[in-house]
């Protein structure tokens, strides 16, 4: 297969869909956990079987805040309720609503509180603008790095691969209504982290193949691809072996964060095989003509 043949068309695509992608992420309000918009999370359990959607109706009922509430387990259950703008309602107030309601309503199942936590508004507008800033300086890192390493056009590729890995990520979190909670930004970190060794190992064997072997500079692109593919569908295929049974059997806890990884590993690996080398071969292509001269 020429790989270098279909970057054309690849990185095309690619274009369009990051433009459809800022689009719909701009129309869209992305969903932000309690970490990021602040309000009160309660762990819930119960001795017994319980009718959700009776629940969700009787705690909307005590009008303390637009309430959700999840399955964490069996038996135990997530409710979580965001700042309320027009009227604030303190942790005890929280507690002692629901607690009088469990009491009133489910007594039968032995409910309890197993814990409850709060996050200020304050305190979640900080943690988005450091997981911005967290994003931010790990690509200006990424991009020195390359810089030093390789040369300016290999660096920007990179970062060019970095951006649309995470736009994509991104969208994808919007389309899937994926909550954005601090694991959310961890997985985003790894998958940027594993896109990016992915396009270096590959821009690696590019710079090593540019000083042995004498062929166009596509065409060196192309054997450098072939020669790093196998070593990406391991890394891959070992990735996804431990991804997919956390996404079916790891739980609510980190069905979300297994869910962007996966997406994350094959934006990034496509991205690296398909994207950046075309973005550095159009930078850098006077450059590397002259090396193979």
């Amino acid at each position: 297969m020429n790989f270098f043949k279909t970057m054309k068309i690849t990185v095309l695509i690619s274009s369009l869909f990051l433009i459809l992608s800022v689009y719909y992420i701009s129309k869209t309000d992305l969903k932000y956990g309690l970490e990021f918009s602040g309000g009160t999370e309660l762990v819930v359990g119960f001795e017994g079987d319980l009718e959700l959607e009776n629940f969700r109706k009787r705690l909307s009922s005590l009008n303390i805040g637009k309430i959700t509430v999840q399955s964490y387990d069996e038996e135990d259950y997530i409710i979580k309720i965001p700042v309320n703008e027009k009227e604030s309602f303190d942790n005890n107030q929280i507690k002692n609503a629901i607690s009088l309601l469990l009491d009133k309503y489910y007594s039968g199942v032995n409910p309890s509180i197993k814990q409850i936590d709060y996050i200020g508004p304050k305190v979640g507008q900080e943690l988005v603008n450091n997981g911005l800033l967290a994003i931010l300086y790990g690509s200006i890192a990424i991009l020195i790095y390359v810089f030093i390493r390789f040369n300016f056009g290999f660096a920007f590729a990179a970062i060019s691969a970095l951006f649309h890995d995470f736009i994509i990520a991104l969208f994808f979190i919007a389309f899937f209504e994926i909550e954005i909670t601090l694991s959310t930004i961890a997985a985003i970190l790894t998958v940027i982290g594993y896109s990016v060794n992915d396009t270096i190992v590959i821009f690696d064997r590019v710079r090593e193949n540019l000083k042995m072997v004498k062929e166009s500079p596509s065409e060196i692109i192309n054997t450098s691809i072939k020669q790093t593919l196998s070593r990406t569908i391991l890394t891959v295929v070992t990735v996804l072996i431990v991804l997919l049974p956390l996404f079916f059997y790891g739980g609510p806890q980190i069905e979300d964060f297994s869910l962007i990884m996966i997406i994350g590993v094959a934006i990034g690996t496509y991205s690296s095989i398909f994207f950046a080398p075309y973005i550095m071969f159009l930078i850098s292509k006077g450059k590397l003509t002259k090396n193979v001269e």
